[in-house]
């Protein structure tokens, strides 16, 4: 269904007349210059060419010009729909508040995309980094006119060089030929392995409607009730270091399976169970490259006393339920899902995804690792197999 709806899009691209480039780019920037802030929704749909599904995710914005932001150039407040989380961004710092967990945690000299590459935040703020991309002779730039949604519109292809590792990239717009506004776009990552499609509906757009002064009112509550973490957001060693350590005692936790809603005690298996508390959740990519070599993992050492828990609190609410009930009908995991409660993940100061701790036989941490790669896995794996001799 996904590719017969991509090719859908790509083959009403191709209908139309061609566009004058110059006057399509002097448009877009004029458009995005004359205005002093935007608002809109956006609804972000990330998929793997190697993986079986979907990650939906929507969000509010709002944006702000700011003439003295020399990083971004303007205020921004992101909501994700999804998790309830709140992005704001002043002045080069970046504030993710978590009020599941009543923290937030602050990044300074912040100069990422907030929801992806071609998410039209910073093209607002910083026009000429826009008109950069599409003037760039390196880049190889298409205009077309055609129809989206009934309305004429103008579509925008974008392919950046391939670099050194055999890595391209690949922009798609398209923006109301009346307005210049956007309504749908695509960021295209191509490797040697898989391809990443990440793209994004807009809807709602605005301009000039949006209040700072409520939108900074706002966030000095968000922040008094969800305080800001002491050097929250610094390198991945950091990180490790705000985590629970080798020889710290595993915190015991109730929770639910997720096969059949039965209760789940850690205490269980202490003593019994070498242990693999994997935090994860859906929306994570890094989370769900993991799972097949967990799984993998499990199937091997089951029988010599290899536990495995996938432990999930961020789908276990209403609105993602049937997400993940979808996720996990599309994978065949051996190993019990367990859905739990964010204390869960406070009591093991989990502060990015996926966490992944092993716990002994006598309930001590024996590894911690944050994030998930091939390389590090095999770290985590030979500590396992050293705990089941």
């Amino acid at each position: 269904m996904r590719k017969l709806l991509i090719f859908a899009v790509v083959f009403s691209f191709i209908w139309g007349c061609s566009q004058k480039p110059e006057d399509s780019v002097s448009g877009i920037v004029n458009k995005l210059k004359s205005s002093n802030s935007i608002h809109f929704k956006a609804v972000e749909k990330a998929y793997y060419s190697n993986e079986p599904d979907t990650t939906v995710t929507p969000y509010e914005v709002w944006a702000v010009r700011d003439a003295q932001d020399t990083v971004k150039g303007g205020y921004v407040w992101v909501d994700n729909n999804y998790r309830p989380y709140n992005m704001m961004y002043e002045r080069g710092d970046f504030y993710l508040a978590i009020p599941p967990k009543n923290t937030s945690i602050l990044y300074p000299d912040f100069n990422e995309s907030f929801i992806n590459e071609t998410d039209w935040i910073d093209y607002f703020l910083k026009p000429d980094v826009l008109e950069g991309i599409l003037k760039d002779k390196n880049n190889k730039v298409f205009f077309k006119d055609t129809l989206f949604n009934g309305k004429e519109s103008l579509l925008i292809n974008v392919d950046f060089p391939v670099n050194a590792k055999g890595t391209s990239k690949h922009y798609s717009f398209i923006v109301d030929k009346d307005t210049y506004s956007p309504e749908w776009s695509m960021f295209t990552l191509k490797t040697m392995d898989y391809v990443y499609y990440d793209e994004i509906d807009f809807s709602g757009f605005r301009e000039n409607s949006v209040d700072i002064n409520k939108l900074k009112d706002r966030q000095k509550q968000v922040l008094a009730e969800n305080p800001v973490e002491v050097n929250g957001a610094d390198g991945n060693l950091s990180r490790l270091e705000k985590m629970l350590h080798v020889g710290d005692a595993a915190p015991l936790f109730k929770a639910k399976y997720y096969s059949n809603e039965k209760f789940f005690e850690l205490k269980d298996f202490i003593g019994k169970n070498v242990i693999i508390v994997d935090f994860w959740y859906t929306h994570c990519h890094p989370c769900v490259k993991a799972m097949p070599s967990l799984d993998k993992l499990y199937r091997k050492y089951k029988d010599k006393g290899l536990k495995v828990i996938g432990l999930n609190s961020v789908d276990n609410q209403p609105r993602s339920k049937k997400l993940l009930d979808n996720f996990l009908s599309k994978r065949e995991i051996s190993y019990d899902i367990i859905l739990a409660t964010p204390d869960v993940d406070i009591m093991y100061k989990v502060n990015g995804y996926p966490t992944m701790y092993v716990v002994d036989r006598n309930g001590k941490i024996a590894y911690a690792e944050i994030g998930f790669s091939e390389e590090d896995f095999v770290k985590l794996v030979e500590k396992v197999e050293e705990l089941l001799k």
